[in-house]
């Protein structure tokens, strides 16, 4: 993943294998953290079978654990989707977001202010 442009707090991933927990908190079925601690970081996702999968993630920049939300319950921090997929009126869902596990598969995602 790339586009960090703040050094501080942690990196927050999901990974979702259905529709119906797809951005739901508590309901992914793998997360990881990294440390915000250069513009790119890499996330090796091991351990997950062939299969489909919807990855989100946020820059929790007040480490406060949770994606902060603004009025228009947008993400008020920085935030990306598997193929990159951009916000628009409303969430976007498993399937636009929606990619196949492979052995050594390689995903970009680019953060979104």
């Amino acid at each position: 993943m790339s586009n960090i442009n703040t050094f501080k707090g942690n990196v927050e991933l999901g990974v979702f294998n259905t529709s119906k927990s797809f951005l739901k908190q508590g309901e992914e079925y793998k997360t990881y953290s990294k440390k915000a601690s250069s513009s790119t970081l890499i996330f090796q996702l091991k351990g997950l079978k062939k299969d489909e999968y919807a990855i989100s993630l946020y820059h929790d920049l007040n480490s406060d654990g949770k994606c902060n939300l603004n009025v228009l319950l947008r993400p008020s921090e920085p935030y990306g989707f598997s193929n990159n997929v951009k916000l628009k009126l409303f969430k976007p869902s498993f399937e636009d977001c929606k990619i196949i596990a492979d052995e050594n598969k390689t995903i970009k995602i680019e953060l979104v202010d």
